[in-house]
């Protein structure tokens, strides 16, 4: 898989950007703040539906054009894979929520010009990505090599994303209906349902994830 072309619209610093990408390695060089960073940005973006440099989707639209009620930022890339050409788009859209004059962000993800979930397209377009600040993965909490695990497998198992989601959801409801029960009381079976989607979904993560393990231990010992 390799991209062929990737245009940028009101993404980071880039108000508009087209370029060709050329198969083989390629050597991105300027100054600082010129967007090196924010160009590897899009692509890996396009992979993850997440940012690794940004602790919201909100930060990712270019600072101007966010000074508007209504601003999209827009990643499109065309790609090979398999043989076959490919279209991915995200947009991310800020836009006023309701009538309080607040606003809200959000993403669309349209594959090949039809729209889709991203946990259908988790894997459709593939990246892998090394940082300095990515030692944190060995040295920082566990929480970041679940993150990191989460972010390679909804690239490479189909259901994974969809299980993540789920269980995530599941949690967080579960945690919803423990407040109300000791707050106000209540029926505790009504647990049973979210200790049922948890189970079934997190049996899916954990034995995606000690496959993983197992994998990239096999890895490290050949090294």
């Amino acid at each position: 898989m390799h991209i062929t072309h990737l245009s940028l619209t009101d993404f980071r610093n880039f108000s508009r950007l087209d370029v060709e990408v050329p198969s083989g390695a390629t050597l991105l060089l300027g100054d600082n703040a010129q967007g090196k960073t924010s160009l590897l940005e899009a692509i890996y973006y396009l992979a993850a539906f997440t940012s690794f440099h940004a602790n919201s989707d909100r930060e990712l639209i270019n600072f101007i054009a966010g000074m508007n009620p209504l601003a999209v930022g827009r990643i499109v890339a065309d790609y090979q894979r398999d043989g076959k050409s490919h279209r991915l788009e995200v947009r991310i859209i800020q836009e006023k929520n309701g009538q309080n004059g607040t606003t809200r962000v959000r993403k669309e993800i349209l594959l090949d010009g039809a729209k889709r979930k991203a946990s259908e397209v988790f894997g459709h377009f593939n990246a892998v990505l090394f940082l300095p600040q990515m030692l944190q993965i060995i040295e920082g909490p566990p929480a970041t090599r679940r993150r990191y695990l989460d972010l390679l497998l909804s690239q490479t198992i189909p259901n994974y994303a969809a299980a993540l989601s789920t269980y995530n959801k599941a949690i967080s409801q579960r945690n919803a209906l423990l407040k109300l029960l000791s707050e106000r009381g209540g029926d505790p079976g009504q647990l049973f349902f979210w200790d049922e989607k948890i189970t079934l979904s997190g049996a899916v993560l954990m034995e995606a994830r000690i496959h993983a393990i197992h994998e990239i231990g096999a890895l490290a010992a050949l090294t």
